[in-house]
């Protein structure tokens, strides 16, 4: 059997919220919230790591909509990412076979814009459905402790990690000066 699985909203746009979703016979979708996102992101920019933050992010994601699946399958992803095929299946493989979850053949191709997967990510991300998961912080957790060297490390703060207001580092207020008349 062929699992189709598509994204609506990108990771990286951390103003919005993400669904990573898959469709055969049948749906499933798995939704990441803005504010985890956030928070991820900001993680990986303190550790010198923002330029994966997308792609791990994406293949926690993809780890989860996938762990519930028994047998091996055919996975078609859609190309949201050119180009970084490798880097989303090197954290995405190593997740799945420490879980002793299924070795899929997972392949990226374009799927355009009909496919069921297409409606099924895009239907909770326009809150017509809701979604089958919620992506959580223990959820990042837990994958990261199956991640492996320096990143495991950098991640492993997330626990600890306070998010900056930007406004107190960005716009700090001006003190009006009065001129004497």
């Amino acid at each position: 059997m062929k699992y189709q699985i598509d994204q609506s909203g990108k990771i990286e746009q951390t103003n919005k919220t993400t669904v990573i979703a898959y469709s055969n016979d049948n749906q499933f979708a798995l939704v990441i919230p803005r504010r985890l996102k956030r928070r991820i992101q900001e993680v990986f920019r303190l550790h010198g790591f923002s330029s994966l933050f997308t792609y791990y992010l994406f293949s926690v994601g993809l780890f989860y909509l996938l762990e519930h699946l028994e047998k091996k399958e055919n996975i078609i992803i859609d190309t949201e990412y050119p180009g970084k095929d490798k880097i989303i299946i090197s954290f995405l493989k190593p997740l799945l076979i420490k879980n002793k979850k299924p070795d899929h053949r997972i392949s990226f191709a374009r799927i355009g814009n009909r496919p069921p997967a297409h409606y099924a990510a895009k239907d909770v991300f326009d809150k017509k459905k809701r979604p089958d998961k919620t992506l959580r912080l223990e959820d990042i957790i837990r994958a990261l402790k199956k991640t492996d060297g320096r990143l495991r490390e950098c991640l492993s703060t997330l626990v600890d990690v306070q998010t900056r207001s930007i406004k107190t580092k960005y716009h700090k207020k001006r003190k009006k000066s009065r001129k004497a008349i």
